[in-house]
């Protein structure tokens, strides 16, 4: 599920922390587990990296750049922005949470991901804030849009819609599931910001 493209020490040791942490759970998991999964010696893994918790937080910033630039690709692919916006966060958000749900460890690993790597979710919500909102201004420069209903910026559209996806964190760390709240927010905000059609 995670794709880390560099083939070097760094990006191997993060893909075995992922096989590892996602097979046994963060806290089952050793540094001789990653070690031995990375087909390397300790004292290598710890070259790289000083404790299992860095090793996350790395795994965390990796996954923070992939489900944004999967957001981004979609947001740019042809249909309207209710496809667009839809298809953003379903490769980027709803994919990555439908995986790690299925994973025997997957609640375990969204709270330590709570737990150590709050500040990089945080940075990922500011980046996911921005390429909505340059999608939001590409389809208001395309006339698809028409932020002049509501008042809004596209970075005052896309602040809100982010949030409202934050609200239902909530839902899906609890097992709910949250699909059917995201197409209704996400057929609320492409309705609400339509320009009117002759």
């Amino acid at each position: 599920m995670l794709h880390i493209m560099p083939d070097d020490k760094r990006s191997t040791i993060l893909r075995a922390a992922f096989e590892v942490f996602v097979t046994y759970g963060f806290r089952k998991t050793s540094m001789d587990d990653i070690a031995r999964m990375a087909g390397m010696s300790r004292p290598t893994l710890y070259q790289a990296f000083r404790n299992k918790t860095e090793i996350f937080r790395g795994l965390a910033e990796e996954m923070m750049k992939e489900t944004a630039a999967k957001a981004q690709a979609a947001l740019a692919r042809p249909g309207s922005f209710h496809e667009r916006l839809e298809s953003a966060i379903n490769d980027s958000i709803l994919d990555m949470h439908r995986f790690i749900e299925r994973t025997p460890h997957g609640v375990e690993l969204m709270g330590v991901n709570d737990e150590i790597a709050a500040d990089i979710e945080e940075r990922w919500c500011e980046v996911m804030v921005d390429v909505v909102a340059h999608g939001i201004k590409a389809a208001a420069d395309d006339g698809e849009l028409d932020l002049s209903r509501t008042a809004s910026t596209p970075e005052s559209a896309a602040r809100i819609f982010m949030q409202a996806m934050e609200g239902l964190k909530g839902d899906a760390m609890r097992g709910k599931p949250i699909e059917h709240h995201v197409e209704a927010l996400v057929l609320f905000v492409s309705g609400a910001l339509a320009a009117d059609r002759p």
